[in-house]
């Protein structure tokens, strides 16, 4: 039984549309894989992090100890968190929605170090007068894959506040709905360390 012209063109025709639906989804679902890794590799890194500053605190009161700039407290803590050596090259990241970090913010960082597992982090004093314990004292920026891409705030940065006992994730103190607006294609993505934490989705 010979197939005519146009039913010929009809299966050509689903073909082409079910190719162009698998590769406008295909991409999507990648996408979300490699983020739902990469929220998998920040909860376990927190943990490690909340485990090293444990160490930390038994040895030192960060809240007494005057820290003149962000390479005093690396001395500090690097012996707890295999930190291998500065970064001596140009690393630049920008916000969850693609706009570039202000260089006058609080959360801007320009001084990096590079882990044994890979990962970066820096270190910024809290710029805001410490006026009580519920105030952190400085801010951890952690990249899990170093200088690989995308180098995007809550994609692979997610950021952490230290206080002289703990640390909590960035946005721990926030409202749910504050957490997932921020940590959206429209936010800055600053709250994502915690809304990925307490079980939000990208």
């Amino acid at each position: 039984m010979s197939i005519n012209k146009k039913s010929l063109f009809n299966i050509f025709a689903l073909f082409i549309i079910f190719v162009l639906i698998v590769l406008i989804i295909l991409p999507f679902n990648v996408n979300n894989l490699e983020q739902a890794q990469r929220i998998a590799v920040w909860k376990s890194k927190f943990e490690q992090l909340k485990y090293c500053f444990s160490l930390v605190d038994i040895h030192e009161n960060l809240s007494e100890v005057s820290y003149n700039y962000e390479d005093d407290l690396i001395d500090v803590i690097k012996p707890y968190f295999n930190i291998q050596k500065k970064l001596n090259f140009k690393y630049s990241y920008r916000r969850m929605n693609g706009r570039p970090v202000n260089k006058t913010g609080q959360f801007y960082f320009d001084t990096f170090y590079l882990l044994k597992d890979g990962s970066l982090i820096s270190l910024k004093k809290n710029i805001s007068e410490i006026l009580n314990e519920n105030q952190p004292l400085y801010f951890m920026f952690v990249d899990l894959n170093g200088t690989q891409k995308p180098n995007r705030i809550g994609r692979d940065i997610f950021l952490i506040s230290i206080f002289n006992k703990n640390i909590q994730a960035l946005g721990h103190d926030r409202p749910h709905s504050a957490l997932k607006t921020n940590c959206s294609p429209i936010g800055s993505g600053v709250y994502c360390s915690e809304y990925y934490l307490i079980g939000g989705r990208f």
